[in-house]
């Protein structure tokens, strides 16, 4: 180690450390040091941008429920030729 380099050691919980080393192994990081690593760099040299905020919107069980129940009405009625499908655009623009 160098005389300018200098741990960091960030408490985490056990999972969310698994969780980011299984996701940097995935992404072909050799361990989190080198994940996190890459990722201070690209955040300070401004290469990545990126907002704390959550804008994820979620379906609610009913919905979800019809959903699933639509899908599968859908692959019955296609397994029983009830459902159109068209070879090209014009196909599907003649039939509107």
């Amino acid at each position: 180690m160098s005389n300018t380099t200098v741990k960091l050691q960030i408490p985490l919980d056990k999972s969310l450390r698994d969780a980011i080393d299984k996701h940097a192994r995935q992404l072909g990081f050799s361990s989190v040091q080198d994940f996190t690593r890459v990722m201070y760099t690209t955040v300070i040299s401004d290469k990545l941008k990126f907002s704390l905020s959550n804008n994820e919107e979620y379906i609610s069980p009913v919905a979800e429920a019809r959903y699933e129940k639509m899908l599968a009405e859908h692959v019955v009625d296609k397994k029983a030729g009830r459902v159109k499908t068209y070879t090209d655009i014009d196909d599907f623009l003649a039939d509107l």
